[in-house]
Formats: C-alpha cells, structure tokens, sequence
C-alpha cells in the first residue's frame, strides 16, 4: 500500500510538473482560455502557414486555435478589429484596409513567413518557347495590345476582346490588376475576367495546362501552381513609388502601369493580441520557411496527398531542423513529443481500417476526362455559349422600355390584372433606376438557357417517371442526389471541363433546378382523372394523342408550377454561380460581400429579388389560368 501511495505521488508530481511547464509557456492571451483566431486564408500557402502555427500554438504553448474564413479585405478588417488575431501570409501595403488599419496603429506587419516571393502576368510556356510556339515573340505587356495577341487570347463570351484572368474579387491583388488595365491602356481590348474563388482560378489554370490552351494570367510564387508548371513572366516596366501608389490607391490618378515592388510578405498581428502576447511575436519574428521547402508543402496539398493540417505536421516532422530555430529548447521538445504521439491522418472515431477513399481515383479520372477529351467538351460550350450571347444579343437589342413593355403583356395575359402588371412595370423600371439593367439582362439570359434546357430535359422526363415504373425507379434516386448534392461539388469540374464563365454556371444551374420540373410534371400526369383517360382509350386515342390531347393539357398547372419552382432555384443559384465567373447580378452581390461594399450587395440583392417577384407572379398567372 506504501509503495501505491508513493507512486500516486510521484505520479501527483510529474503531472503538476509538466501542466506547470505548459502554463509558464503559454502566452498570457493564451492562459484566458479563449482561442488565438487566425485568418481562414483561401489560398495554399496562406492555408499551410496557418496551419503550422496552429500547430506550434497549440502543441508548444498550450494554446487553443480557430480559424475565421472570408477574403482578404475582410480578414484584414477584423484583424484591424482584433476579432481576427494573426494573418499568417499578408502581402503588406496592399490594399488601403490594411494602411488604414496601421496608420492607425491597430495592426503590425512582424517578422516574413518567406523570402523571394514574386508575382506578376503570365502566359504557359508552351505558348512563347521556340520560333513556332502561337506566341512567340511575346515578352513584355505593352505588346498584348496588338492585334495577334489580343485574338489569341480571345474572350469566348465578347470574341472581339481578350481575356486576362484577374484575381477573385475581394483580393487585393485584384483592383491592382484592374488599374494596371487600365494604366496600360489594355482596358480597351481585354475583358477583366475576375474568376469569382481561388479554386475556380487554379482549376481553370490547370485545365488550360491540360489542353495547351492560350492563357493570360495574374499569378504568384510560393504557390502550387508555380510549383507545378513553367510560368513564364511578361515584363513590365520597372517599379517606381508614385507608380505604384497610384496603382494601389482607389483615388490615384494613373500615369502608366510598372511592376510590383520587391514583395514584403509578412505576418499580420492585432496590435491588442501582440501586447499581451509578446512570447507568440517573438516566434512569428524568427518563423521564416524557405521558398524550396514551401513549394514542395504545396505541391503536397494541390496533389491531394494529404490536407493543410496534416502536410503542416508532416512538415513539422520532416524538417526540425528549420523550425527548432523558431521556438526555445523546452517549447520544441514539447512539440516533438506531441509529433512522436500524432499519426498523420484525420482525427475520426471511425476505424481507419475501415475508411475507404474515393478521392484519388475521382481526381485522376477527372484530370484524365479533361486531358484526353477535353476538346469535345470545348465544342458543346462553344454551341452553348453560342446561345447565351444570341439571347444576350437580343436582349442588349431591346429597348428598354419594350422589353418593360412586353414583360407587363405576359403579367397581363397570365393574371388579366391590371394592378399586379402596373406593379411588374414599375419594379422593372426599378431594376434600371438602380443601374443593374445591363446585369439583370445578363442574369436573365443565363436563366433563359438554363430553363429552356431544364424544359427540354424535365418534361419528357416527367412524363417518362409518369409512364414508366422501371424508369421511375432508375429517376427518382438519381432526382434526389441532384437535389441534395452541393453545387460546388460539380462545379470545380465544371469549369475545367467548360472553361470559367457562363457555360458551366447554365450547367450547374440546370442540375439543380432539374428536379421538380420532372417531379411536378410526373404528378400532374398522374393526377388526370382516370375516367378522362378512358374516354379517350373509348375514342380509340393512340397513347400519343392522349398524352397530346388529355394529359399535357390536364396536367398543365402542375407542369407551370414545375417551371415557376425551377425558375426561383434558378434564381438562387446566381450568386453560386458568379464563383466561377458568370456575369450578372450575382457577381454584384459577391463583389459587394468580398469588398465590404454594403450598398453594391444591397443593390444587387435587391435586384435579384424584384427579378424573382415578377417573374414569380408572371408564371404563376399562366399557371393559374391553366386551372
């Protein structure tokens, strides 16, 4: 009994010990048990540098982390704010948020968590190596202005302009890329094309490495991509001050464009968190990875092997060598303690033995879908888009007042109210006062295709479940997976397979918005009076003039009221699918979310939702009249 006694104390001891050593380590922010909130950056070194310090926070100092996602402009708000503590990848003096932030003392620029980044224009290598490559000759940027290079670069939705792939909107490299458009003189001839996400922009770079298509780009080292592929860099002219002021400035005025200076990458600390946590400073001071290493980590990531948080503990494991320097003797040895008792794979209750993955084999098959066949895919978005510009053609032609005009006759024809078709004018006009015209014609040219298709395909789908119990039994699954399945999981594949912009955002529209077109038009077949159907089998009707005669024509409320529900989803998908690119209102509303601009979101919000009202209210009316 002694010895079990001794033991416990001993036992008692040693614990007291090493909780003692851990709360001596912890920063004093730290020892409030609230978490240390880092920025949720959306792009793959912002996100494996976030997660190593997660790492060495938590494993070293006892430290509970969270992250808070959102775009640059916003985490650079909230750090200013100190809801945000640490951005672990700020490209400083960027953008006027974060020179605000620091002229007013709320934020500090500490230590670089890499040296020798670069950033810039870009064009595949395969595009300018050697006398015969399609760009040849092409080296500095104030040659994309001539014609050759303007329609090799071509824009598949304004064929007459070029495209230049931008960064998301929201990034502070975005508005800089706009100014340097407009500083070169190249506004005139190249669409700024803003890809919406990260994701869409690096899928639609890999998709053109894929194929060997032209590409005119904005990108950045350290980066996977940069890891992966031959960038070749376009020259511009050299960096000076009062250029570069302008350039990153809402308010300079553009005397030419230049090139970026010497990039000055560092963490970003709230100034209340660096106060009370002077020990998690020091660290962010010393923690420097370097460029060959990160790019290896990054590499990792975009191949899928293994996760941000995990390659952050494969790399805490592979290389003590360069992060022991960061951290004291004592801190260090409790890191690679923890590492030595940490398995790299995700936490789960669930036996890993028992895990099977799907991942690989999907990414493999996708990448091999877009390689080998990826020209045939390119031919169906060319007929598509096609479509989309006539419609957008017909509808930049009308008046605006007549397409106001005829939009009312259809209210007026659908309900004969004369109050509900004066409400209908007046919203429209609305939509112009507010000046989202032009973008509310690009919505509605985008819904126009996607319901027209969704008609096309639901109809005779609806009739087929109505008609067919096998067929019934093989949709209704298939009808339930479309609904539930996020759209931004066929979105990513989408586009590579598409290209950015609005073909895969009509597609995408179209699988969500599919479903109860198919299910209405099946009820209401259903629902027709079986005497009715019987008097027409007496007439001695074909099942093709029943189904002309009797079933379309019964079931006509229900197959309206299928076109007004996909008309609303189609409607909500806006907003998703201005992520890869689709022009509209949605755009307007992302912009205004990824900027902080209130008013640009409201704007564009409250667009969407008189577009919605009457086109609700139009259909809905035929509907009715149907009854």
């Amino acid at each position: 009994m002694k010895s079990m006694a001794g033991m416990t104390r001993i036992l008692v001891i040693v614990w007291l010990c090493l909780a003692s050593g851990v709360a001596a380590a912890q920063p004093s922010s730290c020892q409030t048990g609230k978490a240390v909130m880092f920025a949720g950056l959306n792009w793959e070194s912002g996100e494996f540098l976030t997660a190593v310090l997660r790492e060495i926070l938590e494993r070293g100092y006892g430290c509970k982390t969270d992250s808070l996602p959102g775009n640059t402009v916003t985490l650079e708000q909230a750090l200013a704010n100190d809801d945000v503590q640490i951005i672990a990848e700020e490209w400083v003096s960027r953008s006027d948020t974060w020179k605000r932030a620091a002229q007013a003392g709320t934020v500090r620029a500490v230590g670089h968590p890499f040296v020798g980044a670069t950033e810039g224009w870009y064009v595949p290598d395969y595009m300018v190596a050697g006398e015969t490559a399609p760009a040849a000759g092409l080296r500095d940027v104030p040659q994309l202005s001539q014609p050759r290079y303007v329609a090799l670069f071509r824009d598949p939705e304004q064929p007459a302009k070029g495209r230049f792939l931008n960064c998301p909107s929201g990034w502070t490299c975005e508005g800089v890329n706009s100014a340097k458009l407009r500083a070169y003189g190249l506004d005139g001839h190249y669409v700024d094309f803003r890809p919406g996400t990260g994701p869409a922009m690096d899928a639609a770079i890999v998709s053109a490495y894929a194929q060997k298509r032209p590409l005119l780009f904005y990108y950045w080292s350290p980066s996977a991509i940069a890891g992966k592929f031959n960038l070749v860099r376009l020259h511009e002219p050299p960096y000076s001050e009062r250029c570069w002021s302008a350039l990153t400035s809402k308010s300079g005025k553009l005397a030419g464009g230049c090139a970026a200076p010497q990039a000055d990458i560092a963490y970003g600390v709230s100034t209340a968190f660096a106060e009370k946590s002077p020990d998690v400073v020091a660290l962010l001071k010393r923690a420097t990875v370097p460029l060959d290493i990160l790019n290896a980590n990054l590499v990792a990531i975009s191949d899928k092997t293994a996760d941000p948080r995990q390659q952050a503990v494969i790399f805490l494991k592979s290389h003590p060598e360069v992060w022991h320097s960061w951290v004291d003797a004592p801190t260090a040895q409790r890191i690679d303690t923890g590492l030595e008792l940490t398995a790299v794979k995700a936490k789960s209750n669930f036996p890993q033995g028992l895990t099977v993955s799907i991942r690989q084999p999907v990414n493999t098959a996708v990448d091999r879908l877009v390689k080998d066949h990826g020209g045939a895919f390119r031919v169906v978005s060319d007929l598509m888009l096609s479509m989309v510009l006539g419609v957008d053609a017909v509808l930049g032609w009308l008046p605006w007042w007549l397409l106001i005009a005829v939009v009312a006759a259809l209210a007026w024809l659908g309900s004969r109210r004369l109050w509900l078709t004066a409400v209908v004018s007046v919203l429209l006009f609305g939509i112009g006062v507010l000046g989202l015209w032009d973008l509310m014609t690009q919505t509605l040219s985008l819904m126009i295709i996607a319901c027209i298709i969704g008609l096309i395909i639901g109809v005779p789908a609806g009739i087929a479940v109505a008609k067919s119990r096998t067929f019934r039994a093989i949709a209704m699954p298939v009808l339930d997976v479309m609904q539930t399945m996020p759209g931004f999981v066929y979105l990513i594949p989408a586009l590579m397979l598409f290209g950015l912009g609005k073909v895969p955002a009509i597609l995408a529209t179209v699988v969500f918005c599919l479903p109860p077109m198919v299910r209405l038009t099946a009820l209401g077949i259903e629902q027709v009076d079986r005497e009715i159907r019987e008097a027409g089998e007496a007439f001695g009707l074909t099942p093709w003039q029943m189904l002309r005669s009797i079933d379309l024509p019964l079931a006509r409320p229900a197959i309206m009221a299928g076109l007004n529900q996909m008309i609303m989803l189609a409607l909500s998908m806006v907003v998703v699918a201005s992520m890869i690119g689709a022009r509209g209102l949605g755009e307007q509303v992302l912009n205004g979310i990824q900027t902080l601009d209130v008013g640009q979101g409201l704007e564009a919000g409250i667009g969407i939702v008189i577009l919605a009202f009457v086109l609700d209210r139009v259909t809905q009316g035929f509907g009715k009249a149907g009854k």
